[in-house]
């Protein structure tokens, strides 16, 4: 498919997404949970990163991927919480082991019945949660929404992106930041983003040729 699409960005951005949110067939076990999972991907692949990274926490194969079926009120399970923040918008350093352990409060009742998002609202903790410095009776949603809020999550998706288009090795933040700035302002429009990466001089430069 990337080799005849009429639309190779698009599918080298889906192939982009399903490495950042890293899941596999050998756990989830079921193909058609895989392929829509690669729909959301390429749904999404060019367009608002706040919708993917919402998506993509009720998506059946990353509820089975991480264990959200265990995630429960009486025993709240960490790992999507923990992932969601290292790995898929903050970077290792913004955040704390509280904010984790608050969050994965706030994700409980997000499970899966095998073929959909099954919301289930008696396993749900709907106490109050403090999360990266806010405090309300916050779902899975309102913590997408305030992951996005902090500024290293532009910094975090700028460099992994600049890494895999530009060159290998990304400069300091500083350098990064009038991107980072864009991204913000954009409302997190990776089409945007994108295009000014790829025809900027930086990306035609001695600098990042064949990098």
């Amino acid at each position: 498919r990337m080799v005849l699409t009429p639309h190779p960005l698009r599918e080298r951005m889906t192939l982009f997404w399903h490495n950042h949110f890293a899941t596999s067939l050998n756990k989830v076990a079921n193909p058609a949970l895989m392929r829509r999972q690669n729909d959301l991907f390429r749904t999404h692949a060019l367009g608002d990163f706040k919708a993917l990274l919402a998506g993509i926490g009720k998506d059946p194969a990353m509820l089975i991927w991480l264990d959200s079926t265990s995630n429960r009120k009486a025993k709240p399970n960490e790992n999507y919480a923990r992932e969601v923040m290292e790995l898929f918008s903050l970077g290792v350093g913004n955040y704390t082991e509280q904010d984790i352990r608050e969050a994965a409060r706030a994700f409980t009742g997000w499970h899966t019945d095998m073929r959909g998002f099954r919301f289930q609202p008696k396993l749900h903790d709907d106490g109050p949660k403090s999360v990266l410095g806010r405090t309300g009776n916050w779902d899975g949603t309102d913590v997408v929404k305030i992951i996005l809020e902090q500024p290293a999550a532009a910094r975090f998706l700028v460099r992994k992106l600049y890494t895999a288009y530009v060159r290998e090795i990304a400069p300091p933040d500083a350098l990064l930041e009038p991107l980072c700035e864009a991204f913000r302002r954009s409302d997190y429009d990776v089409a945007a983003l994108l295009k000014t990466m790829l025809s900027s001089r930086h990306f035609f430069s001695d600098h990042a040729y064949r990098k």
